[in-house]
């Protein structure tokens, strides 16, 4: 059931935590990042190994809609924990109003799951990939096995300017339940669009939105990726749900 939880404990999951899979150094791309741009090419497969178990996940590229960033800033989030209150991301990004894809691999033993959530804000090719790092954070304060990221309460995860932030603040305030109707409205969008007992919302919140998606497998904590073009600037954000341990995985 997805729900709004108490902004104490959203605070608490904004921060660092574990890395699921070893990276090479604090901040830097993990070894599977090419997976990043692959899982969302026309065809692309990917085979998963658990002991002598191996499963073929099939992908397919979902158009989430379309962000709008009027104030060149950009979060991701649960939405039923933090839309409100996220801090955005320390690098900025292009104002304006990008795509938002979703790479969804459709598991024979578990449905259809989005394994990435990615903006383009431009059509230049990734030269390289850097940890997107919250506002107010040092990524010289991280161990070679932490990550930053955020946590999914709810099964959910979305990406929204912070002007979307202040007007789901003030919506909140005026009706507490309005999330009722988010939930409702995602659920039913879902399945039309993605597979069953998906979720997916274009959320209107004032001058900006929020586009909202199912989170892999569901509950986590999950890191987001800044591409970079070969001039530095940045071209994409990609949120990754570890649904696959690209790895151990023929891809």
């Amino acid at each position: 059931m997805l729900k709004r939880i108490v902004t104490a404990l959203s605070a608490a999951l904004a921060g660092l935590f574990p890395a699921a899979r070893a990276v090479a150094s604090p901040g830097e791309a993990p070894a599977y990042s090419a997976a990043f741009e692959k899982a969302f090419a026309p065809g692309f497969t990917a085979t998963t190994r658990s002991g002598n178990k191996r499963e073929r996940v099939p992908f397919k590229t979902i158009e989430a809609g379309t962000l709008k960033l009027p104030s060149g800033r950009i979060s991701a989030a649960d939405p039923f924990i933090a839309l409100s209150d996220a801090k955005p991301f320390a690098q900025s990004v292009p104002n304006g109003a990008f795509p938002v894809r979703l790479a969804v691999g459709s598991f024979p033993s578990g449905g259809a799951r989005v394994a990435f959530a990615r903006v383009d804000f431009s059509a230049a090719p990734i030269a390289r990939w850097s940890l997107a790092v919250p506002e107010g954070q040092d990524i010289a304060s991280l161990k070679d096995d932490e990550i930053f990221g955020y946590g999914v309460d709810a099964g959910t995860g979305a990406f929204f300017d912070p002007v979307a932030s202040k007007a789901a603040a003030s919506l909140l305030d005026a009706n507490p339940d309005a999330w009722e109707d988010w939930q409702t409205r995602g659920e039913e969008n879902g399945p039309k669009v993605i597979g069953p007992y998906s979720f997916l919302l274009d959320l209107d919140l004032g001058e900006a939105n929020a586009v909202m998606f199912h989170s892999g497998w569901g509950d986590g904590f999950y890191a987001s990726w800044f591409g970079y073009d070969a001039d530095g600037n940045v071209a994409a954000l990609v949120t990754d749900f570890q649904t696959i341990d690209w790895d151990t995985a023929d891809w």
